[in-house]
């Protein structure tokens, strides 16, 4: 990495830490980077890195400072959160990388930080075994923010370690194949041929996990339209609605759109896809696109307020991947735990709670409804659906080998949570 080149990475992870603290998602910021291949894989890897262990580089770095940091020096903070991620998990001799980070205040123009911050990474150097063991011993919420540790301790008191182990991990590759396009086999032949090993699962034939690491546009046959990236847990919705040729299927809340494009490799024909935001919505056209899938009508719309949308014909199937606080993905968006408060839940539970009551009656006699979210918090899963039932008698849950609640740590799949409801006489 010549200098010129290293220093564009570097300030492009800071942008996009500056970006998540002030309000905008992990994923929309990396979107805004204009770097590409192994330049924005080495931006990802940073900025993902730093985001994770974000509390625990501030724990870890707040004894080597002698004030706090002020708000206007928040791109200091992230030059030095950068720098101790990479002393602690890069590949790169100590002294280069501590060259380097100190020599990109000048690229933020703080010249006066250039001390600042080559005084504090030396001595973390200096110290590193006593600090990152004091780390180690005085961290009981594990990188979490305290109130969300103490609502998946009390849930969870027995799996708790690992379930926070498993949010600071890093998250494996997960492939979905579009068998309309192309055999799994055939792919996982061109995988080989770039030396990338994939692993098949006994669930699905056309899921394969990833062992390694590869930008997702270099996946081979991206462009044509191959493959979509999706975790092992979300590509399960389609497998567990199971929709069949002539239904009329609701994708109730659709973007990003990697259910609504597994919906139709799965054979849905009839297909309308909502979500409230017109931008997202976009994204979900642009996959499609990409997949070369059609029966899908796409509209901006609530999808609580079904008078505004609904033409008064009930549906076969309804997917609900309700909006929710993303506690189950974690590792995947490190940025969830940074910017959750515990108002967000229950704004979530009550959101989800008006989902459902209002597209029940949209549902047809006979009909299924797939009620799923990313959130390993009990009252937006169990809890929720209990409440469901209580308030109808003509809604009961159906078995299937695929739902429930998935914790992460469990295995190689972020937490989720599905309920199959059915809607009798």
């Amino acid at each position: 990495m010549t200098n010129v080149k290293g220093d564009r990475i570097r300030l492009a992870a800071v942008q996009v830490l500056l970006a998540v603290a002030a309000g905008q998602t992990l994923d929309d910021a990396m979107a805004d980077l204009d770097l590409a291949g192994g330049d924005r894989a080495i931006a990802q890897w940073l900025a993902f890195g730093a985001l994770r262990e974000a509390l625990l580089l501030e724990r870890l770095s707040s004894p080597l400072l002698q004030k706090p940091w002020r708000r206007r020096d928040a791109d200091v903070q992230a030059l030095l959160h950068l720098a101790l991620f990479e002393l602690r998990h890069g590949q790169r001799p100590a002294f280069a990388v501590v060259n380097d980070w100190v020599e990109m205040t000048a690229a933020i123009h703080k010249a006066w930080a250039r001390g600042l911050m080559n005084a504090v990474l030396r001595r973390y150097l200096r110290e590193r075994e006593t600090l990152e063991g004091r780390l180690r011993a005085d961290d009981l919420d594990l990188g979490h923010p305290a109130w969300l540790a103490e609502r998946l301790r009390a849930a969870y008191p027995r799996q708790w370690p690992e379930i926070a182990a498993a949010n600071n991990a890093e998250a494996p590759l997960w492939l979905r194949i579009n068998r309309r396009r192309v055999t799994v086999a055939a792919y996982q032949g061109a995988l080989a041929a770039r030396d990338l090993q994939a692993e098949a699962v006994d669930w699905d034939a056309g899921a394969l996990l990833l062992r390694g690491s590869v930008p997702v546009t270099e996946l081979p046959g991206w462009r044509e339209g191959w493959v979509s990236v999706q975790d092992g847990a979300a590509q399960q919705a389609a497998l567990i609605l199971a929709p069949r040729a002539g239904e009329r299927i609701l994708d109730a809340c659709a973007a990003p759109g990697g259910k609504t494009a597994h919906l139709l490799e799965a054979g849905a024909d009839h297909l309308l896809a909502l979500d409230r935001s017109a931008v997202r919505l976009q994204r979900v056209a642009e996959t499609l696109q990409r997949l070369d899938l059609h029966g899908a009508d796409l509209r901006a719309a609530d999808a609580a307020e079904p008078r505004r949308w609904w033409d008064g014909q009930p549906f076969d199937a309804i997917l609900l991947d309700a909006p929710c606080t993303g506690t189950g993905v974690i590792r995947r968006h490190p940025d969830i735990r940074l910017r959750r408060q515990p108002t967000d839940v229950e704004q979530a539970v009550e959101e989800q709670r008006r989902l459902l009551e209002a597209l029940w009656p949209c549902l047809k006699v006979g009909g299924r409804l797939l009620y799923a979210t990313c959130s390993v918090l009990p009252e937006e899963n169990a809890q929720q659906i209990a409440g469901f039932l209580g308030r109808h008698e003509d809604a009961q849950r159906q078995e299937h080998p695929l739902t429930g609640q998935r914790l992460p740590g469990a295995g190689d799949m972020d937490g989720f949570y599905y309920a199959l409801l059915e809607k009798r006489p």
